[in-house]
């Protein structure tokens, strides 16, 4: 795996119970405890505003434009269920896209001016070194999203997953990368919960530890009940175990 690996903190989820008259809502996952295998790993200093934001790199225009678009599905899907479940640490997920097909320095520098944590990039393209050392420069991690891709094969029209990415974007003409960009936001998302800080450092030390797990767990709020109930995860995505 090719991200930049930082030194933790611990944290979790709020559970909200939403009181109506006469019904009472869906109780959101309990708050995550530490677990002592990631009691044990190193803490950097908590480094993060409270909102975690990531930022992404896709070809949004130019011949790979329709790959763009599958990715920027792929991540409003598991930014609408992350939300849905009371978002990251209690707060909304935020993403901020930019073209990865465009003007790069442009890009990378509106990414760190607005804060990002940490940058998903179009998994059908080597991150370049520029892009790399001015990251690295501003503590930004970066989330290679080729890091989820197994046999290289599309997602399928009739798969139930492509269902959810033309639920986010109707006008979809193809599938390719959408999936591997869902499970980027998730395991970032999952990262930031565990680190119980959303700063770049933080979560890229949590990354491994939401990926190699012995417990299994499918989605978000399954994710969060496992590690309500101490479990140490193993995220299995849209794409399958990270490889």
């Amino acid at each position: 795996m090719t991200y930049r690996a930082f030194p933790v903190v611990i944290a979790g989820a709020l559970a909200l119970v939403v009181g109506l008259t006469g019904c009472t809502a869906p109780e959101a996952p309990k708050t995550p405890k530490p677990t002592p295998s990631a009691t044990a790993l190193p803490v950097p200093a908590p480094s993060g505003d409270g909102i975690l934001r990531l930022g992404t790199m896709f070809p949004i225009t130019g011949d790979a434009a329709a790959t763009g678009k599958a990715q920027v599905a792929g991540t409003e899907v598991a930014l609408r269920e992350i939300t849905e479940q009371g978002g990251v640490l209690g707060k909304p997920l935020e993403l901020v896209h930019r073209n990865s097909a465009g003007d790069l320095d442009v890009a990378l520098t509106n990414l760190i001016a607005r804060k990002v944590d940490v940058v998903l990039w179009d998994p059908a393209v080597k991150v370049p070194e520029a892009a790399v050392a001015a990251l690295e420069a501003a503590d930004i991690p970066i989330l290679p999203l080729g890091d989820f891709m197994h046999d290289g094969k599309p997602i399928a029209p009739g798969n139930p997953f492509a269902k959810r990415l033309r639920s986010a974007d109707p006008g979809l003409t193809g599938f390719v990368g959408g999936a591997e960009a869902f499970d980027g936001v998730v395991t970032a998302a999952l990262a930031a919960t565990v680190a119980g800080d959303d700063g770049g450092p933080s979560v890229a030390s949590r990354l491994d530890f939401v990926a190699s797990g012995p417990t299994a767990c499918t989605s978000w709020g399954e994710c969060l009940a496992a590690l309500a109930d101490k479990q140490e995860i193993r995220f299995v995505g849209a794409t399958g175990e990270r490889s």
